[in-house]
């Protein structure tokens, strides 16, 4: 257990920013997002959060590997630039290289250039086909705006961030999020599934915040999924798109404000964070430990054991294929001799 700092401010202005991003194309997104920080950074926000894998795309092909980058790539260099700028402190996640290994890195950058990075815990079904994830990674920063536990995504899915949240003494959550689903099909992906995932973007963050007390920023890609998908998943479904509804929720689980599944777009408004000084509440994480590894926070159409079996069955195959790539190894390191990522 970990004591929180104990200055900082009672309250936070935030912004999400909800964002297309075309793959492998990491300089071209970074660009497109220009704007937007701007927009944000005018309306007084502090704490601006980009999506997962904006940067990089979401490329579900060995591809992804080529915009694979260093804390000393494009993108850290990107968001210190614009974080010098504007005086803010901003963050997103990209693909991190580091030795032979891939991982699905959030850094966020403030003002000052100091880099804050959280790598993804877990690489749910086919993304462990193409980065590992860290395991036991905390999940939480301290910078000197507060405490934040960062959610990758699929992490926010599962039982054990409810951990990182309340042993931490977490004062914002940050949901960095690259949710997408597939084409409805009645026998792999039928329309009972797509919407439950629709309803797991739009409660997810009320649910937690309500939770735990605690304001939650969650800020997702947007507009046309278009990739190839590995094998066998690849012979089964089609992709579509991302599902948008971007949000910020209170402390006490209002929905301050929110984007629909289509647009770009910036949100800002001030939140009150959960008091340094927290006592936390053990039983918040056991009232949050669903069954088959689910948070109980999510939606429960999800939480099955067949869903569970078909997951774990996925990433089993997935990681073996990981394991296994001489061509992951030889690109992870002419990521780290500079040869990526393209523009």
């Amino acid at each position: 257990m970990t004591t929180p700092p104990e200055s900082g401010p009672s309250s936070l202005r935030v912004a999400a920013l909800q964002l297309r991003s075309e793959n492998g194309r990491v300089q071209h997104n970074l660009e497109h997002a220009r704007p937007f920080i701007q927009s944000a950074a005018e309306q007084g926000a502090q704490l601006l959060l980009l999506p997962e894998f904006y940067p990089t795309g979401y490329l579900q092909s060995p591809e992804v590997w080529r915009a694979g980058e260093t804390l000393d790539g494009p993108t850290v260099r990107f968001l210190k630039q614009q974080a010098a700028q504007w005086r803010v402190h901003l963050g997103t996640s990209f693909l991190e290289a580091d030795g032979d290994d891939f991982y699905n890195a959030f850094v966020l950058v403030s003002p000052a250039g100091q880099v804050h990075k959280v790598r993804k815990r877990r690489a749910p079904s086919y993304e462990a086909y193409w980065f590992r994830g860290s395991g036991d990674d905390p999940c939480v920063i301290d910078c000197e705006l507060g405490r934040f536990s960062v959610g990758i995504c699929a992490d926010n899915h599962f039982a054990d961030i409810a951990g990182c949240i309340e042993r931490h003494r977490a004062q914002l959550h940050l949901m960095p999020h690259c949710y997408c689903v597939p084409r409805a099909n009645p026998k792999t992906f039928p329309a009972e599934v797509i919407e439950a995932s629709r309803r797991q973007m739009e409660m997810l963050p009320v649910r937690y915040a309500s939770h735990f007390g605690l304001p939650v920023v969650l800020a997702n890609q947007c507009g046309p999924w278009d990739s190839p998908l590995p094998p066998p998943m690849g012979s089964m479904v089609q992709t579509d798109r991302f599902l948008g509804r971007s949000s910020i929720v209170s402390a006490t689980g209002v929905r301050l404000r929110s984007l629909g599944e289509e647009e770009e777009g910036v949100i800002v408004d001030t939140v009150e964070l959960r008091p340094a000084n927290y006592p936390g509440d053990e039983r918040k994480i056991a009232q949050a430990q669903g069954r088959w590894g689910w948070s109980s926070l999510g939606e429960p159409t999800f939480a099955t054991a067949s869903f569970a079996f078909k997951i774990g069955a996925m990433e089993w195959w997935a990681r073996r294929n990981y394991r296994s790539s001489a061509q992951r190894k030889l690109s992870a390191r002419r990521a780290l001799s500079g040869d990526a990522p393209p523009a």
